[in-house]
């Protein structure tokens, strides 16, 4: 949901400008020069005063005087790049350096271009080269640093990072980078120590406050990172990242009418801020007040602004496609091929995948991988870190790669590469998995549904067509028993009283929720609450919840409040748990079905959009359909009457994990049979269409 890695770039301005005014004669000479020496001096007077046009002219005359003078070469280009005409500027770099391969200035310039063009190898390059030629240059130390940690190069960077005299060890700047490389290595404590040491010895730099409020975000440290975002605010009111990202903070800490606030301050300041447009859209999906109308109003105007700068492709070099004569080839793109949900859903139905009908190739947008990401890689066919690609890059890679089926698993949530599906990458497109609504974007074709989750009337709700899968659009990968998540009785049979529960973040226990799960208590006075997520692992955190429970007539006396762990012992936990409570209007999902799986039911309340109603699809895959709400009143209603019903409660507890495992929601084989078909029959009609139109 942030932006990650804020980098500061000290480019030609700060750097190269410097280097070259500093020839500039003393003298003023009125007369035409006649050397290109004489031509150089006159540019770098002109340059001085910002006369870029001016300097260029004389810059481009020294060249012609003198062929083989390799400054003037040198010069005119970095000018030229001053100018913005790269192309031009990078050819008189190349020539500099053919004339000159010493020229420092020309090699860390034509570093920066590359830079510039999201060409991080070539830059490397050049960086390197120029390091060799002057090692103690500081600006060029620190790009190549940048350079190598975009591409994912970690452990070269902090040799860089360590290397020559580009930082010296207790300043802002060497700390600043540290935990930037920090946060590339998932090392997320580690970085919060090195930005605080950086914002002490530097504490109006807004760049790591910046930061430094990213890494608390990480760690769920929600009210630390709004301390420091509102301290960037004291220094610059008009932050535009400062905006989007406290607002982030607002939403995950549960606040989302301030959240929504500050997305749309944020794009007030900047309307072409695609992360805060894509915030705010995600944000929407939270809020109860928005009309699935009005959502898509605003996921159709980023779908506009996205479009407005890609370069479309109207042909592609994937071989025609006819019944089983070959395998489609099928990309998938997301930035959660790791231990995150759409990992864990996602790697069950890898495994069953019949290369001969389905050749799978994986665009993972993210650096950092984990132990899931290593099971599935070998499932691919290919896997590309594409984090460092542009859009265009990107969008060439993936046309290159011959992909039938372009496949998004991310919608508008962090690290999406959804920008790239306006390009037309692959003759068929489509949203699945990771988001839970429309993305806006019309050159994504469908949208991977169930009839529970999206009954048919609700098209007019997404700008993709529905796709719809039999029985369901999520299968779970069984998590791995351990003796952590083997089955144990309900708590309600040795401690005398039921205890509730809910494992979801912040950002989804809203009022509403809170307001209906006290009606549920007031008629049980002996049942307990239990809530767990990382973000109440802080105290400032636990306290604001205390405070909510009570605005909800709960007593906080009553709610057992614990922080994050680790999903082994996450899972074991639901031994100390009868029944869930559902959120609303953003449900479980992850957590409904891994409850399930530990044999714990959940009391759902169904709403009126893809997401509000995955949880009743998950459970009437299993066969609960009696506790799918679709009132409030039904919710309590069906709370109390579970709570009470302990012979159930125990059935429920020693069956649901077996019936769960024969049910669509596990039956990865059957499930990818049903995505095979769909996705085949997606590209048959591509193919019928094409026909027609010719």
């Amino acid at each position: 949901m942030l932006n990650s890695i804020a980098t500061r770039f000290e480019h030609w301005r700060s750097s190269l400008r410097g280097r070259l005014v500093e020839f500039a004669s003393s003298s003023r000479r009125p007369v035409i020069p006649s050397t290109s020496t004489e031509w150089r001096e006159r540019g770098n007077t002109f340059l001085d005063q910002n006369l870029l046009n001016d300097a260029q002219v004389c810059y481009r005359r020294g060249t012609q005087t003198d062929p083989e003078d390799a400054a003037c070469f040198s010069s005119l280009g970095f000018v030229l790049g001053e100018l913005g005409r790269h192309a031009e500027s990078q050819e008189m770099l190349l020539k500099a350096v053919a004339l000159n391969p010493g020229d420092f200035d020309s090699h860390f310039m034509l570093g920066n271009l590359a830079s510039l063009r999201g060409e991080l190898s070539a830059a490397i390059v050049r960086y390197q080269s120029a390091l060799v030629i002057l090692p103690s240059f500081s600006v060029c130390r620190r790009e190549l640093c940048v350079a190598l940690a975009k591409e994912g190069r970690i452990v070269e960077a902090r040799q860089t990072l360590h290397g020559g005299q580009a930082f010296q060890p207790n300043s802002a700047e060497y700390h600043f980078f540290s935990g930037n490389l920090c946060l590339a290595e998932n090392e997320v404590s580690k970085a919060v120590e090195d930005f605080q040491i950086a914002a002490s010895l530097s504490p109006s730099d807004s760049s790591i406050l910046i930061n430094l409020g990213v890494a608390q975000f990480k760690l769920r440290n929600f009210f630390a990172a709004e301390i420091t975002y509102k301290r960037i605010f004291e220094l610059e009111p008009n932050n535009v990242q400062a905006h989007a990202n406290i607002a982030a903070v607002f939403q995950m800490s549960g606040r989302i009418d301030l959240a929504i606030e500050s997305y749309r301050r944020a794009l007030q300041i900047n309307p072409e801020y695609l992360n805060a447009h894509q915030n705010l859209l995600y944000a929407l999906t939270y809020y109860s007040q928005c009309e699935p109308v009005e959502y898509l109003e605003e996921a159709k105007r980023y779908g506009v602004r996205v479009a407005s700068r890609a370069k479309r492709y109207s042909d592609w070099l994937c071989p025609p496609f006819s019944g089983d004569q070959r395998p489609l080839r099928i990309g998938l793109v997301s930035g959660d091929l790791r231990c995150h949900p759409v990992g864990i859903f996602l790697e069950g139905i890898l495994a069953c995948v019949d290369q001969a009908k389905l050749v799978l190739v994986a665009y993972s947008n993210r650096t950092f991988e984990d132990e899931l990401s290593e099971r599935i890689k070998p499932l691919f066919m290919s896997w590309t870190s594409v984090a460092a690609m542009s859009d265009e890059q990107l969008a060439q890679k993936i046309h290159t790669d011959t992909i039938d089926i372009l496949i998004d698993l991310a919608g508008h949530t962090e690290n999406n590469r959804l920008s790239v599906f306006s390009w037309r990458a692959a003759p068929v497109q489509v949203a699945w998995l990771g988001y839970w609504a429309s993305t806006g974007v019309s050159e994504v074709d469908y949208i991977l549904v169930d009839e529970v989750s999206v009954p048919q009337s609700e098209q007019k709700s997404y700008s993709e067509k529905l796709w719809y899968l039999p029985d369901t659009r999520l299968c779970l990968t069984p998590p791995t028993i351990s003796e952590a998540t083997s089955l144990k009785e309900p708590p309600v049979l040795r401690n005398g009283y039921i205890t509730f529960g809910s494992y979801q973040s912040l950002t989804k226990i809203s009022q509403e929720s809170l307001l209906v799960w006290s009606k549920v208590l007031e008629v049980i006075p002996t049942a307990r609450l239990r809530l767990q997520n990382w973000e109440l692992g802080y105290t400032q955190a636990d306290e604001v919840v205390r405070q909510r429970l009570v605005a909800a007539n709960i007593d906080p006396q009553r709610v057992d409040i614990h922080g994050g762990v680790s999903r082994d012992i996450y899972l074991g936990t639901y031994a100390e748990v009868d029944l869930i409570l559902d959120t609303f209007p953003f449900p479980g999902g992850t957590t409904t079905a891994e409850a399930l799986w530990m044999g714990v039911p959940t009391v759902t309340l169904m709403g009126n959009s893809l997401l509000a109603r995955q949880g009743g699809g998950m459970l009437r895959c299993v066969g609960l359909s009696d506790f799918v709400a679709e009132t409030e009143a039904e919710f309590i209603a069906f709370a109390i009457k579970h709570s009470t019903d302990l012979g159930r409660l125990k059935s429920l507890r020693a069956e649901l994990r077996s019936t769960l495992l024969v049910s669509p929601l596990s039956d990865s084989q059957k499930f990818v049979v049903n995505l095979e078909h769909a996705l085949i029959e997606m590209m048959e009609n591509f193919r019928a269409s094409k026909c027609a139109r010719q």
